[in-house]
C-alpha cells in the first residue's frame, strides 16, 4: 500500500459502494416508493435495477423512471425517494458498513499527509449523514454532491471540477459503477481504480472497454499488497 500512497497527492472517492455499503439500501428505498407509486405488485429484482440504473448513457435514474417505467414526474418521485433513504438511514443505520479496509486506507493516506475528497451523485444530506455514521469520513478534504453540478454522472463535470480545484496534483480515483467509471475516464490526469467483484454485470464490459490504471475487490488487497497494473496482474 505505501507505494500507491508515496505516488498521489489526492485521492478521489465515489461514496456508494465505494466507501460505504449503499446499493442495496437504494434498491429497497427505491422499490418502496415504486410499489407506493406503481401498486404493491410492481417488483424488480436488484440485478435488473443495477441494469437499469447504471449506464454509461444520459441520466439513468430520470431515463429508467420516465422511459422504461412511463413516470412522467420523475423528479417528484427522485426527491421522495431521496427522502426517504434519509429516513432508511435514520431507522437503520446498522444496515451501513465501510467498505472492507477502506478505514486502514484512509488512515494511511492522512497519515502521510495527503488529501481525499468524496465526488459523488448521492445529496448533500445522504453524505452529511454517512459522515455523522462514519466519522473517519470527514477527515475528507471536501465534500462533492449532486446539487453542486447541473450535470450528474456519466458526465464528467463532477471531475473535471476536481481538477480547477486542485491543481497541480498526482490524482487517483476510486469508483465501482459503469457510471461513475464513465464519468472519470473521461478526465486523463486522474489514474483509476475500478473497485468491485465479478458478480457486477458490468464487470466484465468495464474491464474491455475503459482505460483503467488498477481493479481490485476492496481495499483489504491494497493495504496487504502493493498495487501492479491490472494489465499485468488481475487480483
Amino acid at each position: 500500500m505505501q507505494e500507491i500512497i508515496d505516488n498521489y497527492d489526492l485521492f478521489v472517492f465515489d461514496l456508494d459502494d465505494t466507501l460505504v455499503k449503499t446499493e442495496k439500501c437504494h434498491y429497497m428505498a427505491w422499490l418502496h416508493v415504486l410499489k407506493e407509486e406503481l401498486g404493491p405488485s410492481f417488483s424488480i429484482s436488484y440485478e435488473e435495477y443495477i441494469l437499469k440504473v447504471h449506464s454509461n448513457n444520459g441520466s439513468p435514474v430520470k431515463d429508467f423512471l420516465q422511459d422504461y417505467l412511463h413516470i412522467t414526474d420523475y423528479e417528484k418521485l427522485i426527491s421522495k425517494k431521496n427522502e426517504y433513504f434519509i429516513e432508511f438511514i435514520q431507522k437503520y443505520p446498522e444496515r451501513f458498513n465501510l467498505i472492507d479496509g477502506i478505514t486502514e486506507m484512509i488512515n494511511a493516506i492522512t497519515d502521510k499527509n495527503k488529501k481525499f475528497i468524496i465526488v459523488s451523485n448521492s445529496t448533500k444530506a445522504t453524505i452529511d449523514y454517512m459522515c455523522e455514521l462514519f466519522p473517519i469520513l470527514k477527515l475528507s478534504t471536501k465534500n462533492y454532491y449532486r446539487e453542486m453540478f447541473n450535470n450528474k454522472k456519466p458526465n464528467p463535470e463532477c471531475y473535471l471540477r476536481v481538477l480547477q480545484d486542485f491543481p497541480n496534483m498526482r490524482m487517483i480515483g476510486f469508483e465501482d459503477s459503469i457510471t461513475g467509471i464513465h464519468a472519470i475516464t473521461q478526465v486523463k490526469e486522474i489514474d483509476v481504480v475500478f473497485i468491485n467483484s465479478k458478480s457486477y454485470p458490468y464487470y466484465e464490459y468495464i474491464l474491455t472497454n475503459y482505460n483503467l490504471k488498477y481493479k481490485c475487490e476492496n481495499y483489504l488487497f491494497i493495504c496487504m499488497h502493493a498495487l501492479n497494473n491490472h494489465t499485468t496482474y488481475k487480483f
